[in-house]
Order: C-alpha cells, then structure tokens, then sequence
C-alpha cells in the first residue's frame, strides 16, 4: 500500500517546472552561501543587498508574452515516453487551465505596459471561458490543481482595478472553480488527486496530500477576501488535516496514509522539502500554528539542505532521487518559499530574498524558462508562470517598495 501511494504520488504533477537532459546549457546548481559570520570570530557588518535579477525576470516575462496562444492561453498536448497516467482527456483541459493561471498571475504582478496589459486580458478572457474541469474518473481528479490557481488567479484579477469591468465575469467563474475545488475536499479535511482504493463520491481522503491541501488552503484564502462563499467548516477542516499531518520537526507528512511510516524517506525533513514550504504558508496565511519566526526556521532549513531537493530536479521518474523527492515539487516549493520570505520581518527580507533568487535563477533555461519535470506540453509554461512570480516576491523583498 506504501509503495503504491508513493508512485501514485510520483504521477501527480503540482503543475511545476522541470528540466531535462535534453536541453542545452543546463545551469549548474549553486549551493546557498554560508551566513556572513561563519567563518569569523565576531559579528560582521551585514553587505549591502541589490536587487541583480531584473534580466532573468525579464526574460522569463518575455517567453510567457512571447508563448501566449491565439485564444489567450499556455500549453499544448504533446507526448513523451512515461508521461503521467492522465485518466481522462479532462487532465489536458487542467494541466492549461492551471498553466494559464500561473502565467497570468505572473504577468499582473509586473509593473504595467500595454503589451502586458492585452495579454493578461486574453489570459483572463480564456480563464473566464476555459473548459469546465469537473472530476471525469472515480479514480484521478488532477484538476484539484486547476481548481486551486484558477480561484488564486481570478481573485487577484477581482482585487485589480484595472480589470473592474471584468469583475462580474470574473467572480461568476470563481464561483464556478470555487464549487469545484470544494467539491474535492476529502471526507479527512484535506485535498488529493487520487482515490484508487475507495472511489467515494466525495474523496475518501485515503490519499490527501498536505501539498495539495496546501495549494487549496492558499487559494480559499484568496476567495475569503473578496467575499465568495466558503463555509468555515471547510476552511477548518482543511487547516486542521494540514496541522495534523505536520510533524514537529518541521516536515509534513506525505499523504494521510504516511502518517503510520513517519521514518519513511518522504517524511523526513529532506524528504519534505519541497513540500514544507506550501504547508507553512498555508498555516500562515490563516493565522495558525506558523509564526514569522517559525518561517525563518523554515527557511534556514531550506536553504542548508537545499541540495536534497535540487537532486530531484530534472528527473524523469519521480521519487527516484534521494529521499524520494520529486522534480514536480521544486518550484512549486520555491514559489511557495517566496511567499514566506515576504511573510519575514522587514528587515530580515532583503537577505533572504537574495538568496532565494539566487538558487532559482541558477536553473532558468536560456529560453528565459523554468521547468522541473515533463509534462506533455505544459512544463514550460506553469514553470515560468511559477519562476516569475517567484522572483518577483523576491525582488519585492529586497527592494521593499517594488510593485
């Protein structure tokens, strides 16, 4: 059962970036430097912190502009040898619909011109017309990932004055990804993508994932503030499956079923790497357990063992690498790291942002993208939707006043 919830979680894409041996001029890892004082025997004047990324930002934006579809959206339907075990062709309709959200909502966090205007525009004109992504099979049910970004993304666009006109459109297909994710919410208060022993009109939650629930929570959060309707019950249930599946030493269980294997690779803190991150800023987010000191911890973690996660990065099976992490995961969990730079005190920000964004440009492609695993032909576009947004939280940190 173990293993069969490992390799199922191996299929799941948390629509995120990878990279492939078959790309030119891979970029080597970097390994985060040591803190200003290691080496010494007395305090040292922190070094004055610049923001130095603003052509890799640039260049991904550019690749997203430069990549937008006729019809507004990210991606296409492309195989490869072992691609994930899709379910349906509803999987391909969620893996562009969750694309889509991540590239827009990257393009609206950048200072205004018209060119990213219109296409923003488009990326909203097709989110609010995008095919509908209910579950198609008892058994796989990706679109909890459609779901979760489309409600993040409309949200935001809710909040944009730019796009008032847009609003009633807007909120009525947030409503819609709303019900849906809702929908999903498993009988245990989390969220995941597979339920292969059960197959319960509502998920069993034999197989909730803390990112998952991580990625949900996030993005109700989003839907709290601008008034779409979610009972509290929900929102309860969920945060208290995310306390519950985390373990004191700062990594989250897995799934539900690890829970009673917490020696077991995933579940240690390398392991959890890639995943302790969502579930910090979920927590965080909603004012419970997670303290900025907490996210500090956190991330001084992340960065120490940050070469446990890097390994995974680019692999074409997951969980293959040590700990048993997987590519999917890298930067979904670096995007989810920014937010928690930004959740720092102010002062602490700029160093951190600094370093984040060092490790995640060491690994854009010289096409100006991010990826971290195969998919179809969807890698490219949520990666770099990912990669912008997080070096834009980044930039956001060190220069304090950024847009």
């Amino acid at each position: 059962m173990k293993t069969r919830i490992l390799l199922a979680g191996a299929l799941a894409v948390t629509l995120l970036a990878a990279c492939s041996k078959s790309e030119p001029n891979r970029p080597a890892p970097v390994t985060p430097p040591p803190p200003a004082n290691s080496t010494g025997s007395g305090p040292t004047q922190p070094q004055a912190i610049t923001w130095d990324y603003q052509d890799n930002l640039d260049k991904a934006v550019r690749w997203i502009l430069d990549n937008q579809k006729k019809k507004g959206d990210w991606g296409y339907m492309s195989e490869r040898p072992n691609d994930i075990y899709l379910g349906s062709i509803n999987s391909l309709h969620v893996f562009g619909n969750a694309a889509t959200a991540l590239c827009v909502m990257g393009l609206m966090m950048q200072p205004p011109t018209e060119e990213i205007e219109k296409s923003i525009t488009r990326g909203l004109e097709y989110l609010i017309t995008a095919p509908d992504t209910p579950r198609a099979t008892m058994d796989t049910f990706y679109n909890v990932w459609s779901h979760s970004y489309m409600v993040q993304c409309l949200c935001l666009a809710m909040e944009d004055a730019r796009y008032t006109e847009m609003k009633p459109r807007l909120k009525k297909r947030a409503e819609l990804e709303l019900r849906r994710l809702l929908d999903h919410q498993s009988l245990d208060g989390g969220w995941g993508y597979y339920d292969f022993e059960y197959r319960t009109k509502r998920p069993s939650g034999d197989i909730s994932t803390t990112f998952t629930t991580a990625a949900a929570l996030v993005a109700l959060r989003e839907a709290r503030r601008v008034d779409l309707p979610i009972r509290d019950h929900n929102i309860q249930v969920g945060l208290d499956y995310l306390e519950r599946m985390r373990i004191p030493n700062g990594a989250y269980f897995y799934s539900t079923g690890h829970q009673y294997s917490p020696m077991w690779d995933p579940n240690l803190p390398r392991g959890s790497l890639g995943r302790s991150q969502s579930g910090d800023n979920a927590l965080f987010t909603w004012e419970r357990t997670i303290t900025p000191e907490t996210l500090q911890k956190q991330l001084d973690y992340f960065f120490k063992d940050h070469i446990f996660i890097e390994i995974g990065r680019g692999r074409q099976f997951p969980h293959e690498a040590w700990y048993a992490t997987a590519p999917y995961y890298y930067y979904f969990g670096h995007y989810y790291a920014s937010r928690n730079v930004l959740g720092l005190p102010k002062d602490k920000q700029p160093e951190y942002g600094n370093k984040l964004a060092k490790l995640v440009v060491a690994g854009q492609y010289d096409d100006g993208t991010f990826w971290d695993y195969p998919l179809y032909g969807y890698h490219k576009p949520y990666g770099t939707g990912y990669g912008v947004c997080i070096l834009t939280n980044c930039k956001k940190a060190i220069l304090q006043d950024a847009p």
